[in-house]
């Protein structure tokens, strides 16, 4: 546990420091971190608690979701954005603040990954359901119509998503990895998952050519399903299917490689 005196005099700046991440994205930490090290030195010294701060964040991005069904126009999308994009600093702050209290624990971070996975799910609905609503074009020359595809596509995707979390909640459980790597896991603290074991560098260059695809498609697999950083862009242009259509792609990416995992390392 943190003293009280030691947080009390904790300047912005330093409690930005504490927040890096080594392997950040630079969205976190150029422009989302910065405003949660602000919002953290205001609430360091209240009783708010990191818990409590992730359901803000969670009832801040529903009502983001709110305003992305009814608020019409270009206004209404843009509004969302800066709302959605709120909730995301909010989920940065309570995991700051548990860090700079002291209050950090296992239980805090299964709620704030339950927390970022139903936002992903509620984003996926209601995004279709908002290019239901405007009657945005399909794909192709489809014969039914817009409403009908787009709040269908909503429907496979949230299955999609929904699949996802659970792939990954199961991957995550102690018997999984103790099963896969065959002794028990230690966890990465502040997270739900357990440290992976190194593993060596492709020893040769035709290893490595052969290998920087995966790691270039799973780079940009990352950088899409992380949608902060860049839900703003369709929002601002007016055109949420550039958003949802490579989202969806990337959970389905994500969801295939999951299983592909999960089946070689279970089912041999």
């Amino acid at each position: 546990m943190s003293d009280g005196s030691d947080t009390q005099r904790l300047s912005v700046a330093e409690i930005y420091r504490r927040s890096i991440k080594a392997e950040d994205l630079r969205f976190n930490r150029y422009i989302a971190r910065p405003k949660a090290a602000v919002l953290v030195y205001l609430l360091r010294g209240t009783r708010i608690t990191p818990n409590q701060v992730t359901l803000l964040s969670l009832l801040t991005s529903l009502c983001g979701i709110a305003t992305l069904l009814l608020c019409p126009g270009r206004t209404g999308l843009i509004a969302a954005a800066l709302v959605l994009h709120l909730a995301f600093v909010l989920d940065c702050v309570d995991g700051q603040l548990a860090r700079i209290k002291g209050q950090s624990s296992p239980v805090g971070a299964y709620l704030d990954f339950l927390v970022d996975e139903i936002k992903a799910v509620l984003l996926v609905a209601s995004c279709a359901a908002r290019l239901a609503i405007d009657g945005a074009p399909t794909l192709g020359n489809l014969s039914i119509s817009s409403q009908v595809f787009w709040l269908g596509l909503g429907l496979v995707g949230v299955c999609i998503a929904a699949a996802g979390i659970s792939t990954t909640t199961f991957m995550r459980r102690p018997e999984y990895f103790e099963a896969v790597h065959g002794h028990k896991g230690e966890r990465v603290a502040g997270y739900t998952k357990f440290k992976e074991p190194t593993e060596a560098a492709p020893s040769s260059p035709l290893k490595k050519l052969v290998l920087l695809p995966i790691r270039i498609v799973e780079t940009l697999g990352k950088l899409t399903l992380h949608y902060p950083a860049w839900f703003f862009i369709p929002a601002a242009l007016g055109r949420m299917e550039w958003f949802l259509l490579p989202y969806l792609a990337a959970h389905t990416l994500y969801l295939g490689r999951s299983w592909l995992v999960v089946v070689w390392k279970l089912g041999r």
